[in-house]
C-alpha cells in the first residue's frame, strides 16, 4: 500500500511506541532482525543507554507492542524508515525477529518520517524540541502551517515553541537544566529588552514562581521596559533640542534657550544692552536674506 503524501493521524500513530498498531493484523509481518538495516536519513546518532535498556526490559517481559515500519529493499533485506528505538532494544533484549510493517515509501517520505519520529522523543526539553521543530521545517522545506498539520498540532502551537528559539543563550541554558518550564520561558517572552529577560529569569528561579506568577509579573517587567523606553526618548529629544540650541547661541552670538520640543515650543532669546539687541537684530535679517 503507498504511502499518501504527509504523515496522516494513523501514520503518526504508528511512529507512537506506546499505541497499539491500529492496522489490520494481515498487514504486520515478523521479519529476521538481523535482515533489517538503519535507516540512512536518520537524523539522530545518539541514543539514551538507560532508556533503551528500560525499553528491552519491557520487551522481553511483553514483546514488541507496536511495530516497526520498514521498506523492502529485497534479497531478504529491509530498510528501517520508523522504529529504531525498539529495534535496538529488541536486539538489547536478544530477540531474533521483530513484528513490522512493510511498506513502500519515497526518500522524501523516509526523511519526513525520520525527522518526525525523532522530535517525538519524550526526552526532549522545551528547547530541543523547538530546535527540532526548525530542523525538520527547514529540511523539508516547509512553513510552519504545513508542519503543523503533520504532527497534528495547532500552528500557533508551533509558533511559541519556535519563538523559545529568541530567547537569550543564557535562559536557554536554564531551560535545558530543567530550572525553569516553557510556561515560564513564554511568560519571559512577553518582555523584549534582554536585560530585563534574564534579571526577570533570575527573579523566577530564585523565587519559585509558578507560570501563572510568571506571567503576571511579566506584566510589571513590561511597563518598566516601556519606561525604560520612553526615557531613552526623552534623553534623544533632549540631546537633539540642545544641539539645536547651540547652532542658535553660535548664529546669533547670544544667550538663546529653547523650550518645548523639536515640533513645538518657543525661542528665548536674551540680550543685556541695546547694541546687542541691534546686532542680533542684523544678524537676523542677514540670515533671513
Amino acid at each position: 500500500m503507498k504511502m499518501k503524501h504527509g504523515l496522516g493521524k494513523g501514520m503518526m500513530a504508528l511512529l507512537d511506541e506506546q499505541t497499539p498498531v491500529l492496522e489490520d493484523k494481515k498487514n504486520v509481518s515478523t521479519i529476521d532482525i538481523n535482515t533489517v538495516i538503519p535507516n540512512r536519513y536518520q537524523p539522530r546518532k545518539t541514543f539514551d543507554e538507560k532508556a533503551l535498556q528500560e525499553l528491552a526490559d519491557s520487551i522481553r517481559e511483553k514483546g514488541v507492542i507496536q511495530p516497526i515500519i520498514v521498506s523492502e529493499l529485497g534479497n531478504g533485506k529491509y530498510e528501517l524508515v520508523a522504529g529504531e528505538r525498539r529495534l535496538r532494544a529488541a536486539k538489547m533484549a536478544g530477540l531474533l525477529e521483530i513484528p513490522a510493517i512493510v511498506k513502500d515509501f519515497s526518500d522524501e517520505d523516509r526523511l519526513e518520517i525520520a525527522l518526525i519520529e525523532n522530535i517525538q522523543r519524550e526526552d526532549l526539553n522545551p528547547l530541543e524540541k523547538a530546535q527540532a521543530y526548525q530542523e525538520v521545517m527547514e529540511r523539508l522545506g516547509i512553513s510552519q502551517e504545513e508542519f503543523a498539520k503533520k504532527i497534528g498540532k495547532d500552528r500557533s502551537s508551533v509558533a511559541n515553541t519556535l519563538r523559545l528559539l529568541k530567547l537569550p543563550e543564557y535562559i536557554k541554558g536554564k531551560i535545558s537544566t530543567g530550572e525553569m518550564s516553557e510556561g515560564h520561558a513564554r511568560a519571559i517572552l512577553m518582555i523584549e529588552d534582554i536585560d530585563l529577560m534574564i534579571d526577570f529569569a533570575n527573579h523566577i528561579i530564585e523565587k519559585g514562581l509558578s507560570v501563572r506568577e510568571a506571567e503576571n509579573e511579566a506584566r510589571s517587567y513590561r511597563k518598566e521596559e516601556r519606561r525604560n523606553v520612553s526615557r531613552e526618548t526623552s534623553v534623544r529629544r533632549n540631546r537633539e533640542m540642545e544641539t539645536i540650541q547651540e547652532n542658535f547661541i553660535k548664529a546669533l552670538g547670544a544667550k538663546v534657550e529653547l523650550k518645548g520640543s523639536v515640533k513645538k515650543g518657543k525661542i528665548e532669546i536674551h540680550y543685556f544692552s541695546r547694541q546687542e539687541l541691534e546686532s542680533i537684530y542684523k544678524l537676523i535679517l542677514q540670515i533671513k536674506r
